[in-house]
C-alpha cells in the first residue's frame, strides 16, 4: 500500500511529539534540580496567595519556615505592596482587578532587631488552561541599594552631610519609607528631627496624603482629645461646628507627634488605644471612626529612661519604638559643620562670594552648638548679612554668641549619653534669665532651643518661676 503524503505528515508529527515529550521528561527530571540551582529565588502562588512552588534561593533568601502562604513572609504584607506598587506604575485598576504585566518593587525583610535585608521583588500573572497562578522572582539588593546611597554623595535625598551617622540614619529612612511601621526620632532640638519626618513622609507611599504634625507639648490638657479626635456641635462651650481631629486630618497619610514625650500620662493611655485599632471617637459623638495613619513620632528626650522613671507609659513606648531612629547632635559630627555652614552662607548670600576667614572657620569648630543646625543656620545668616568683607572674621559674629562662646560655662562641649539634660548649669541659667530681664522665649532663643526645653532645664536645676523672679529682681 502506497504511502501517502498525508500520511507522512502524520508520521513526522507523532514523531516530533514523541521527540518533544521525551524533551518534557528530561526537563520534568532536571527541572527541580535546574530551578535549586539559580541564585534568584522563585515562589508560585495561587491567585489567594498560597504558595505551590518554592525554591532552595527562596527559602534561603526568606529564611521563614513554615512558608506556606505569601502572609508567611515577614516585613509587611506582599499583597498589599504588589497593590500599591501596580498604583505606582500606572495601573489606575490595580485594587479592583488582578495586576498584570510585571510588576516590581522593594521589600524590607527584618534579619535583626533595627537591621533589614532590602529585597527585590518582580511578578507577573500567568495563566494557563483558565487556571491564574502568579510567579514571584526574588533578589537580594541590599548591597546595591547601599552602593547607591553611597554614590548619592553628600547632598543624599537633599540632606547635606558627610557623616556616617547621619548617612546610617538616612540610610534607615530609605529602608523603612515604604513600610507602615511606627518610627520613632529621637535627638536634641534644632538637629533635624523634623525634616527627617518630612523626608520619610515624602519616600512614602503616603507621600500623595498629607503629613499632620501636632506638638504634643503645646496641647493644652483639656483640649487634648479633640484636638487629636475632633468635637461635634455642642459638645463643648464653644463647638459651635463639627471639627475633625488630627487623625482625621492625617487619614492615608502620615501622624507626626512632636515632642512626644510631653504628654501626661493620662493622655498616653487615650492615644495608646487609638493606636492599637486606629478607631476612635470624636468628642461629644457616639459614632465610632477607623482611620489609616502611620504614625511617626519624636522625642529630644531619652524615652527609655522616662519609661524607667514611670513618666512614660513603657506599652506605648513599644507601639512607638518599632523603628528607632537617633539623630545625633551636630558637635557629635563635626565634619558637617563646616560642610552646612558654607551651604547657609552660600543660600543666604544668593550666590554672591563671601568666604570663611581661618579664625571663624576655628571658631565654628570650638562651638559646641547646643542649637545644632537651627543655631548654626541662624549664626552663618548674621554673618552673611553683616559681615562687611568677602572673608568673615571671628570679629563679624554676634555679640551673644561670642560671650557664650568665651564664657565656657553655660555650654559644655561634651555631654554624658547617661545625662543628655546636662549642659547647663544653674548659675549660668540664672544669669542668662538676668541678662533677658526674665524673658524666658528670649533666653530660649539665645540657647537655639524651645522655650519647653528651657522649662525642662529649669526645673532639673530647681530654678521655679519665683526664685528665677527674685533673682532677676522682679
Amino acid at each position: 500500500m502506497a504511502t501517502t503524503e498525508a500520511d507522512v505528515e502524520v508520521l513526522a508529527k507523532e514523531k516530533k511529539m514523541a521527540s518533544l515529550s521525551t524533551e518534557l521528561e528530561t526537563l520534568c527530571e532536571v527541572l527541580p534540580e535546574l530551578l535549586d540551582s539559580m541564585d534568584a529565588g522563585i515562589l508560585l502562588t495561587d491567585i489567594q496567595g498560597k504558595i505551590e512552588f518554592c525554591n532552595a534561593a527562596a527559602k534561603i533568601l526568606l529564611n521563614t519556615h513554615p512558608l506556606e502562604h505569601l502572609r508567611s513572609i515577614p516585613g509587611g504584607s506582599v499583597q498589599k505592596e504588589l497593590v500599591r506598587a501596580a498604583i505606582a506604575a500606572g495601573q489606575e485598576d490595580a485594587v479592583s482587578r488582578p495586576q498584570t504585566g510585571c510588576v516590581r518593587w522593594d521589600h524590607l525583610l527584618p534579619v535583626a532587631e533595627g537591621e533589614h535585608k532590602v529585597l527585590q521583588i518582580r511578578t507577573r500573572l500567568v495563566e494557563r488552561k483558565q487556571h491564574k497562578r502568579r510567579i514571584f522572582f526574588i533578589e537580594d539588593v541590599s548591597e546595591l541599594r547601599h552602593a547607591e546611597r553611597i554614590l548619592g554623595g553628600t547632598r543624599s535625598v537633599g540632606f547635606i552631610t558627610d557623616d556616617p551617622h547621619m548617612r546610617d540614619a538616612l540610610e534607615l529612612i530609605e529602608q523603612v519609607a515604604a513600610t507602615d511601621a511606627s518610627v520613632i526620632f529621637q535627638g536634641e532640638s534644632g538637629s533635624g528631627k523634623g525634616l527627617m519626618v518630612r523626608l520619610l513622609h515624602q519616600q512614602s507611599n503616603r507621600s500623595k496624603k498629607s503629613l499632620v504634625e501636632v506638638n504634643c507639648a503645646a496641647i493644652p490638657d483639656n483640649l487634648f482629645e479633640a484636638e487629636f479626635f475632633g468635637s461635634v456641635r455642642g459638645a463643648f462651650t464653644g463647638a459651635v461646628t463639627d471639627r475633625i481631629g488630627r487623625f482625621a486630618a492625617a487619614d492615608g497619610g502620615t501622624l507626626f507627634l512632636d515632642e512626644v514625650s510631653e504628654l501626661p500620662k493620662h493622655h498616653q493611655a487615650k492615644l495608646l488605644k487609638v493606636l492599637e485599632d486606629m478607631r476612635y471617637e470624636p468628642v461629644g459623638s457616639t459614632k465610632t471612626h477607623q482611620v489609616d495613619v502611620r504614625v511617626v513620632a519624636a522625642s529630644n528626650r531619652n524615652l527609655k529612661e522616662q519609661v524607667e522613671n514611670g513618666d512614660f507609659r513603657s506599652d506605648l513606648f513599644y507601639r512607638l519604638n518599632v523603628i528607632p531612629i537617633r539623630i545625633p547632635a551636630l558637635r557629635e559630627r563635626p565634619s558637617d559643620i563646616m560642610l552646612l555652614a558654607e551651604h547657609f552662607l552660600k543660600i543666604t548670600t544668593g550666590g554672591h562670594k563671601k568666604r570663611l576667614g581661618s579664625a571663624a572657620k576655628h571658631l565654628l569648630l570650638d562651638y559646641p552648638w547646643p542649637g545644632n543646625v537651627r543655631e548654626l543656620r541662624n549664626v552663618m545668616e548674621y554673618v552673611a548679612i553683616c559681615s562687611a568683607g568677602p572673608e568673615i572674621s571671628d570679629s563679624d559674629f554676634p555679640k551673644d554668641f561670642l560671650d557664650r562662646m568665651h564664657l565656657g560655662s553655660a555650654v559644655t562641649s561634651s555631654r554624658s549619653e547617661n545625662d543628655p539634660e546636662a549642659i547647663y548649669d544653674r548659675e549660668s541659667l540664672l544669669q542668662l534669665l538676668d541678662k533677658h530681664g526674665g524673658n524666658r522665649a528670649a533666653a530660649a532663643r539665645e540657647l537655639g532651643i524651645d522655650r519647653v526645653t528651657l522649662w525642662r532645664h529649669l526645673s532639673r536645676l530647681g530654678i521655679s518661676g519665683k526664685e528665677g523672679s527674685s533673682h532677676l529682681g522682679h
